[in-house]
């Protein structure tokens, strides 16, 4: 029998990594909330449950019999990484753990692990409502800041204001995916915006401002040792087998974290697609079979 893959989100952007796994020998097990998601029509079998509604998921599992010997993917948002760790560990799939993904996509946690880790952060201060917000900025003079709430992804619930005019009127202060507890105020950091993704012992960078792949940093970023960092925390978080992104802001002598994302990176992706390399294989190649066969180019 064909081993089983449970594959959470089946979206359009999801339909080049199924047509690829259509021609391996799995027995795809797709899900998506959107009953009539475009990718179900590449999957043997679909249910219509949300990859974060973790009960479902243990459901459909145990009517598939899943056990140690199937496989779990995902190539959707990244909060469909924890659906993925908790499924995972029920039934004994090689997977990072729940706990480990927790810290990832909650910007708290991996703050305080980034700390943990010797890694540099810029000033942050969590705020949990607007008169927390207001006391705080009342120490900074005419910085610029950013609120960023506790499970945001950008520019869902991140803010950009001048500590002397504070947009309260937009400032969302409810409860959903994307605000749990807290927003988490930081001081803005002047340098180079750079995306770095890292895969194995491989990595490349982008520009933020142009999005496109440079080489201008690399010598300041071995000089700073600032890989050394990242893949010690990769290696704590056991996620050192995924590609995985990390933002920073880079200077001559210094630099600050700002973000770590689990999901395929939008900038490489584009990047393959503009020299006709199919990102799609070579990060199945990675998730599934620990091979890094991605072409010189990338990196």
């Amino acid at each position: 029998m064909n081993k089983k893959l449970l594959f959470l989100g089946c979206n359009f952007d999801q339909i080049p990594y199924l047509k690829f796994l259509k021609n391996k020998n799995f027995q795809i097990i797709g899900l998506d909330l959107n009953l009539n998601a475009p990718g179900k029509t590449y999957c043997d079998k679909f249910y219509n449950i949300g990859y974060d509604n973790l009960n479902g998921l243990l459901q459909v599992g145990k009517k598939e019999n899943f056990n140690s010997g199937d496989m779990v993917f995902t190539a959707a948002s990244q909060f469909a990484k924890k659906g993925a760790a908790h499924f995972s560990a029920y039934f004994g799939i090689k997977f990072p753990s729940e706990r480990s993904i927790d810290i990832c996509l909650n910007k708290s946690l991996f703050y305080d692990y980034f700390i943990q880790n010797d890694v540099p952060i810029p000033q942050t201060y969590l705020i949990k409502n607007e008169i927390e917000l207001k006391k705080r900025i009342e120490k900074f003079n005419y910085q610029f800041l950013y609120l960023k709430s506790d499970f945001s992804k950008n520019p869902k619930y991140v803010y950009r204001f001048n500590s002397s005019n504070i947009p309260l009127d937009k400032i969302f202060w409810g409860k959903d995916r994307y605000l749990s507890d807290h927003y988490i105020l930081q001081k803005e950091v002047k340098g180079q915006s750079l995306r770095i993704n890292i895969y194995g012992n491989r990595f490349n960078v982008f520009n933020f401002l142009n999005q496109k792949k440079t080489f201008s940093y690399h010598n300041q970023i071995k000089k700073l040792d600032i890989l050394s960092s990242l893949r010690r925390v990769m290696k704590k978080l056991e996620i050192e087998s995924w590609l995985v992104k990390f933002d920073i802001i880079l200077n001559p002598d210094n630099y600050v974290v700002l973000d770590i994302g689990l999901d395929p990176p939008m900038r490489m992706r584009n990047f393959c697609k503009s020299k006709n390399i199919n990102f799609e294989k070579h990060y199945l190649s990675q998730y599934l079979y620990g091979k890094l066969n991605y072409p010189d180019i990338l990196d």
